[in-house]
């Protein structure tokens, strides 16, 4: 079984998104030399939405990058960039990225929320628009 883990962040202003790239790309760094991790992809999608795949060997390879420092620090800011998060994990027999829709649809139906201090009301009722964008992915490999 290989496990996946799914977030989806809206950044509530583009004040924040200097600070939120920043954040994000020594998160990335990180995540690329974590033990267990097999390949992932981000998106970013309209209204400063951003999401994230990865493909895990264990739940506990995710979790020891998501303890990892760039990682932490960059969570210890969402609250105030973002007015949407949310998560979702699961596990799956195959050793590939689910498309994006079903991470959609996970998120929409299993999905938890990440307290932001503005959530808005997609954030509240947890009632998301569809993804738009998919063209403006990026994959992301162990080691690159």
């Amino acid at each position: 079984m290989y496990f996946i883990s799914a977030t989806r962040l809206r950044v509530k202003s583009i004040w924040f998104l200097p600070s939120f790239f920043i954040a994000n790309e020594a998160s990335l760094k990180e995540l690329k030399g974590t033990k267990g991790f097999i390949e992932g992809k981000e998106l970013v999608d309209k209204k400063l939405t951003f999401w994230t795949l990865t493909l895990w060997e264990t739940d506990g390879d995710m979790r020891t990058f998501r303890n990892s420092v760039p990682h932490r620090k960059a969570m210890q800011q969402l609250p105030s960039w973002c007015d949407e998060a949310s998560y979702t994990h699961w596990t799956q027999e195959e050793k590939s990225l689910p498309n994006w829709t079903t991470v959609y649809n996970k998120m929409i139906d299993e999905g938890r929320t990440t307290k932001v201090r503005d959530p808005s009301n997609n954030q509240i009722d947890k009632s998301y628009p569809l993804i738009k964008w998919i063209k403006t992915e990026r994959a992301l490999k162990p080691g690159l």
